[in-house]
This record gives structure tokens, C-alpha cells and sequence, in this order.
């Protein structure tokens, strides 16, 4: 009897998981684009490679000012339902440099230039313990990428001209179908 118990949960199991709805995600717009007279950002989050959720965006700027345009990382910030939550690391970025990403760069856009990136919020990371035992320097060796949550979430972007402080938000809402 008990075996018959066991065999039954067990089936019960299976045919739950079977039926268990498949969770898809979407960005509602698919990507958002903020322009002034002075420069255009486009951020699109992006799906994890194989999985149906997002866990980083693709990021372009386009100076469309007669002169450089800077943008300050280290006061550009990833928000989080509207609030801000940490920087931002990027492609390529090194086990040790991501330990010290509080110094990021600041990056001159000359006149009708592009920049472009995949970046992901640093502290959105999960951590893997080989990485982090073995001081990996290899690019992504210790982190790997986790989930953006539903809800709002986006960028406050810290861009100079003339030494004047130009703020834009570009915010993409995630939601769970």
C-alpha cells in the first residue's frame, strides 16, 4: 500500500509538471528611445541566450550636438521601478574589474559619433564560487547574469556638454504573461 502511495505522488508529480504554464516575458515598449536636440539613447532589454527572460539591455548613443558630449558612468545609474539601484557593468568586463566598477569611466561621444553596448546592472549579478575562490581574470569568469525583475526598469543617464549636466531616464516596463 504504501508503495501504491508512492508511485501515485510520484505520477501525480509528473503529470503537475507537465501542465505547469510556461512563463513568458515582455518589455512593453520592446525598446525605448529618448532623444533631445543633442543626443538619442536607445535601450533594449535583452533576453538571456536559450531563456525567455531578460537579464540585460543593448545600449546605443548618438551625439547629433556639434561638439563632444561625455557620458559619466560613474553617476549613471540603473533604475529599478524608478529608483536607483547601482551602476552598470558591460560586455567584456573582468572578474577583478567588476570588483572595483565603482570607478567606472567617463566616455567622450565626439560629433555625430555612435556608442554602442550590451550592459547589465551590477547589482543584479550572481556570483559563482569557482569565480570568486579562483580570482578568475578571464571576461565573465565568476558572475554570471541573473534575471531583470518585473516592473520598471531603465537608466538615468549622466551626460556633459560645456560642462553642463544633461539627465535623461529611459525606463522599459518588464512584465510576467
Amino acid at each position: 500500500m504504501y508503495k501504491n502511495l508512492l508511485w501515485s505522488v510520484a505520477l501525480m508529480a509528473l503529470v503537475m509538471t507537465g501542465c505547469a504554464k510556461e512563463q513568458i516575458y515582455s518589455s512593453v515598449p520592446p525598446l525605448q528611445t529618448v532623444s533631445t536636440s543633442d543626443y538619442e539613447v536607445t535601450l533594449e532589454p535583452l533576453k538571456a541566450e536559450g531563456y525567455d527572460y531578460y537579464n540585460r539591455f543593448s545600449y546605443q548613443f548618438t551625439n547629433k550636438a556639434n561638439s563632444n558630449l561625455t557620458i559619466d558612468w560613474s553617476e549613471t545609474f540603473y533604475l529599478r521601478n524608478g529608483k536607483r539601484h547601482g551602476h552598470f557593468g558591460w560586455e567584456g568586463l573582468t572578474f577583478e574589474q567588476l570588483r572595483e566598477v565603482k570607478k567606472e569611466p567617463t566616455i567622450t561621444i565626439g560629433p555625430g559619433e555612435k556608442d554602442s553596448i550590451e550592459i547589465f546592472p551590477v547589482r543584479l549579478i550572481g556570483w559563482r564560487e569557482e569565480g570568486v575562490r579562483l580570482k578568475a581574470t578571464t571576461p565573465e569568469a565568476g558572475f554570471s547574469l541573473t534575471p531583470l525583475p518585473v516592473g520598471e526598469n531603465g537608466m538615468s543617464i549622466a551626460v556633459f556638454k560645456d560642462g553642463k549636466l544633461l539627465r535623461k531616464r529611459i525606463l522599459v516596463k518588464i512584465s510576467l504573461d
